[in-house]
């Protein structure tokens, strides 16, 4: 998964704050945000979703 700054949320997409997120997937998000990189996927994040951190990010699937 990747993980790209957005400045809107889409009416349609799942929220979910950062500390609502498991330990695992708060890692991944850490470590993703604002860097061109790739993690694995996780069982907490799916394709489209919106994670709120330091700012909204939306989870792209590989």
């Amino acid at each position: 998964m990747r993980l790209r700054r957005t400045g809107r949320v889409p009416t349609d997409a799942r929220v979910r704050h950062y500390d609502e997120l498991d330990e695992d997937t708060q890692v991944a998000v850490l470590e993703l945000a604002g860097r061109p990189r790739t993690a694995p996927e996780t069982g907490d994040l799916d394709d489209g979703d919106v994670v709120k951190f330091t700012d909204y990010y939306e989870v792209r699937a590989r």
